[in-house]
């Protein structure tokens, strides 16, 4: 599902008025270019599917941020800040490019897909539910993964982290996400073995980065 906020999202909307955005302009439209879809002899389509990850993180983040003191925390979010930049544009982007292209693309947004997987185990439904939630996550072509680690940390969604992550790494199907955290912090939320395969299977296709919040910047102009 695309946000409300993207539903008009797409390459040549995109705003490019920094080079960390062109930076990540750049970096998708490579990334696009390992999808291919062709025609063989018998006319039947083939798709070629990348079997990297692409991720776009924040070099400072967001959970080590709130431990700094509050003193603190002001300058060092204006020096690294990882909102707003345009990271779920260009994936959004990515995603409609895809699926026009006639790939299974599931779009997912952190903190709701986790709460439906949540709620989910809890069903009297003998896991039809779950299973269901997790079938698509796991069987898509290509699974956007907007916002990861942004819901709060449990024991239960690590492992639910872990299954999704683990299962598409074991299948190298590939995981386009973005998230405001860093590495380090981006591990504590979603599980050090999960982090190990999400990030380690992005290769040349993950990006640090920081810049100005357009959205306060356009708020302010």
């Amino acid at each position: 599902m695309i946000p409300d906020e993207f539903t008009n999202a797409n390459f040549e909307n995109y705003q490019r008025t920094s080079q960390i955005q062109e930076d990540m302009y750049d970096l998708t439209k490579r990334y696009l270019q390992e999808y291919k879809m062709t025609t063989n002899e018998n006319g039947e389509k083939e798709k070629t599917v990348s079997s990297h990850n692409f991720g776009l993180i924040a070099v400072f983040g967001e959970q080590r941020m709130k431990e700094l003191p509050s003193a603190e925390r002001a300058a060092v979010k204006q020096q690294h800040n990882n909102f707003g930049i345009g990271k779920t544009h260009l994936q959004i982007a990515l995603a409609k490019r895809l699926i026009k292209d006639g790939f299974n693309v599931l779009v997912i947004s952190d903190v709701t897909f986790m709460d439906e997987l949540i709620q989910a185990r809890m069903m009297n439904d003998e896991g039809e539910q779950l299973n269901r939630l997790l079938y698509a996550a796991t069987n898509a072509d290509v699974l956007i993964w907007d916002d990861i680690g942004k819901v709060k940390w449990s024991e239960a969604k690590e492992s639910l982290y872990y299954q999704i992550i683990n299962e598409r790494y074991r299948k190298q199907k590939p995981i386009v996400f973005n998230s405001n955290e860093d590495r380090g912090t981006l591990a504590e939320k979603v599980g050090y073995a999960a982090a190990s395969r999400l990030i380690g299977q992005c290769g040349k296709y993950l990006l640090e980065a920081e810049g100005t919040d357009w959205r306060i910047k356009k708020g302010a102009s």
